[in-house]
């Protein structure tokens, strides 16, 4: 089944410290990013079959990232170009223990360039599993195409997956985010989510009310990560927690993609359509399986730098479950 990425592709310029005799100096590298294009990537590179649904603009870092999606694998069929937007530019700051922080440039970016004439057909022709950011609902004119898209993707029996990925600087309003994340939230069928950021949407005091209501709604799974300490999952039937592994962060750029990628990787294998998914996730096992993986994949991006580069491949999982398994 193939796992199609709706939303942006940009490139992240991220910070390098180097110390010399004068003292800390900082430059920046560039690297291909934005979260739906490093799940795409981090699915292809792991084997899959993944496409990118979005916009790039007609400029170098456009045409850098149409060359690079291409080259790993990921399906471009549905990957265009703005004609007026840029492609935009995140400069991504690296503190001593690998956390990010942010610097957005997306005025008239080009994946916010979407409209209801990219929505054709052949989108909808076949089930797949469609994975979208909260980025997609965050102007009123994404938010239009989105609701239309994610409408189609249900009618052909897709499976809709939300990684909320909260950026406020994507939003015209980020005062409207909390309600529309949760709005949209409630529509999907699975919704990747880190405990930070459902905390500074909703409030600690509301987290576990928040993931509620989600489930009374009807979304089948709900998995929460939290840095270094173990993910969090919830159906309709059961919940629980599953560990991470521990290693050497250098930059954690990369990392909820990754685990997005991974588990939508094995998920990929073993269903078909919604109507599937919905009987894979009333097996316990088949949740633990996956998040045993997307943890694996998640750890090896964390031990590298950039989005891209840092994904895993299969043989990288395959050593390091070896090496775990040797411990």
């Amino acid at each position: 089944m193939q796992v199609l990425c709706m939303g942006e592709a940009l490139i992240d310029m991220l910070s390098t410290k180097e110390l010399d005799a004068t003292g800390a100096t900082e430059s920046f590298k560039k690297f291909a990013g934005g979260a739906p294009a490093n799940v795409a990537v981090a699915v292809a590179k792991l084997g899959g079959n993944s496409g990118l649904f979005g916009k790039l603009g007609k400029d170098q870092f456009g045409e850098y990232l149409y060359r690079t999606l291409a080259e790993l694998g990921v399906s471009t069929r549905f990957t265009g170009f703005s004609e007026q937007g840029k492609t935009a530019l995140a400069f991504v700051g690296l503190d001593d223990s690998g956390e990010r922080s942010f610097d957005f440039y997306i005025d008239n970016a080009a994946h916010t360039d979407l409209s209801e004439a990219d929505l054709e057909p052949s989108l909808f022709a076949e089930p797949r599993i469609i994975s979208f950011c909260s980025g997609s609902i965050s102007t009123p004119g994404l938010r239009k195409v989105t609701e239309n898209a994610l409408s189609q993707f249900r009618d052909a029996g897709s499976i809709l997956c939300l990684d909320i990925n909260l950026r406020p600087a994507f939003w015209d309003d980020a005062a409207l985010a909390p309600a529309l994340i949760s709005e949209t939230a409630a529509k999907v069928d699975m919704i990747k989510a880190s405990h930070e950021e459902l905390v500074e949407l909703y409030g600690e005091a509301n987290v576990e009310a928040s993931i509620q209501s989600w489930l009374d709604n009807g979304v089948s799974l709900i998995l929460v990560t939290d840095g270094a300490n173990p993910v969090a999952f919830y159906t309709r039937d059961t919940d629980g927690t599953y560990p991470t592994l521990k290693t050497s962060v250098v930059d954690t750029t990369a990392a909820g993609d990754a685990f997005v990628g991974g588990f939508l990787f094995t998920l990929a294998a073993e269903v078909q359509d919604k109507a599937s998914f919905t009987h894979w996730v009333a097996n316990f096992e088949n949740i633990l399986a996956s998040l045993r993986f997307a943890t694996q994949c998640g750890a090896i991006a964390v031990s590298r730098y950039g989005a891209f580069d840092a994904l895993a491949n299969k043989q990288q999982i395959e050593a390091l479950s070896n090496k775990k398994a040797g411990e």
